[in-house]
């Protein structure tokens, strides 16, 4: 039994092997398909550098050889986004190694297990439920990174697996990121660019996050399947010390002052990491941990992460051999061009499936947005379709697989803090992802019958 087991991992591609053909695979396409680019302006209103439509224009190609990988690979770990977010992860899994060294987390969760005992099959939807309001509120997809390891602890307290502990942070978040009613990201960028007043119908954005909510608290609870019997349930209740309960009243501060700062004083990743080390420090101390001590679980935490640090290096490379290649824009046009030849009744349909593919290439929901919504207003137009339903078309394509694309920022750095591989993730999401297109057409068809 133990050797096939390993024979089942070694069957596994590693997420570097799949990233690695990727890169490859990227590479090889600056080859064939002709490179062009938009003309790109400061957009005020957002504060964001938006395409200008009409502008696309074909460039000379600059193809990318294989052997110049290595060093785009060194640009993506040393240059943008990825560093900031690699010693994010490194700040946050240091601290958490502290914090669940405590105790505190265990403690309280199985003290919380003993009192909804019989009712266990509500704490899965109630995670998703609060995970998507931070979505829909706030578009805080980093909440899925920075609440991770309390899903993943709370889910093997109740008997689960992490796997489901990680979908219902991750999968909660991401729900309410989709829906995104007051998201300011994706719906309040993509408002703005079409001249809509800023959260505009909401209401249908409001039915949306419900529909969302409870089928993905019904798919994690068929994947989690029956709990096996806990520890938390064989052993009486324990009491969490006051010691412990000193680090869980830190924890929630901390929470609360990043929530603070993200949504009054536009904190961004380095904010948040510094947030996440004080905490850290603050909790050993709270636990009575020495320095040295408190330093080696820092350490700790961020060896475990290695991995997943180099693996947010190499989906930051990816994207950069699309751009240097000069075939990012031209992949957004060509999409974009195909929903112009559909049948009228399929255009706006054809705005949302070309979202979503575009939301493989553009991850983040407001770099989407300031790419997508400029071109996609006059579209609108010209079609007689309606700039709240291309606004409803963009968000549900840039919401709904967003989790799927190997280069999501969101995704690498949850991966890399729960263990699980890419491959495994996808064995699990897919066939929601399949779910979510299904309500996404529905919702589109309502959009377009009602005149939304």
């Amino acid at each position: 039994m133990e050797k096939r087991a390993v024979a089942g991992r070694q069957r596994t591609p590693h997420v570097f092997l799949i990233l690695g053909v990727l890169l490859l695979s990227a590479a090889a396409l600056t080859w064939l398909i002709p490179a062009g680019s938009y003309d790109r302006i400061l957009d005020e209103a957002t504060g964001q550098t938006v395409v200008v439509p009409g502008s696309f224009v074909r460039t000379a190609p600059t193809p990318v050889p294989p052997w110049k990988l290595p060093q785009l690979l060194f640009e993506a770990f040393s240059t943008g986004s990825a560093p900031k977010l690699i010693f994010f992860i490194f700040f946050l899994s240091g601290a958490f190694e502290i914090i669940l060294e405590s105790g505190a987390v265990s403690a309280l969760c199985t003290w919380a297990v003993g009192r909804l005992r019989h009712r266990q099959a509500w704490i899965v939807p109630a995670f998703v439920g609060v995970f998507s309001l931070l979505g829909f509120t706030m578009g805080l997809t980093t909440a899925s990174i920075m609440f991770l390891p309390l899903g993943m602890a709370a889910a093997l307290s109740l008997g689960y697996d992490t796997e489901t502990g990680m979908a219902m942070v991750m999968l909660g978040t991401n729900a309410g990121f989709a829906a995104g009613g007051y998201n300011p990201f994706s719906v309040g960028i993509a408002q703005t660019i079409a001249e809509l007043p800023l959260y505009s119908g909401v209401w249908l954005r409001w039915l949306l996050l419900a529909v969302l909510v409870a089928v993905t608290s019904g798919y994690i609870l068929q994947r989690a399947g029956k709990p096996e019997p806990s520890k938390a349930e064989e052993t009486p209740r324990s009491a969490v010390t006051p010691r412990q309960a000193l680090v869980l009243a830190l924890l929630l501060a901390a929470l609360v002052l990043v929530t603070w700062g993200v949504s009054a004083r536009g904190w961004g990743v380095p904010e948040i990491a510094a947030a996440f080390l004080v905490l850290g420090i603050l909790c050993g101390a709270a636990a009575g941990f020495g320095a040295n001590q408190i330093c080696q679980l820092l350490t700790a935490g961020c060896k475990k992460m290695t991995g997943g640090a180099l693996t947010i290096g190499m989906a930051a490379a990816l994207r950069l051999v699309l751009i240097q290649g000069g075939i990012l824009d031209s992949a957004v046009y060509g999409i974009l061009c195909l929903v112009e030849d559909l049948p009228a009744w399929s255009q706006l349909l054809g705005m949302f499936y070309a979202n979503s593919l575009l939301d493989l290439l553009i991850t983040s929901g407001s770099a989407h947005a300031a790419v997508a919504m400029p071109l996609m207003v006059p579209l609108a137009d010209a079609l007689s379709l309606s700039r709240q339903s291309a606004v409803l078309a963009f968000q549900l394509g840039d919401g709904l697989v967003n989790l799927t694309s190997p280069i999501s920022n969101t995704l690498v750095s949850c991966l890399a803090l729960s263990g699980m591989s890419y491959p495994k993730w996808l064995r699990y999401f897919l066939p929601l992802v399949g779910i979510y297109l299904a309500i996404g057409t529905g919702f589109i068809l309502l959009a377009g019958a009602m005149g939304y």
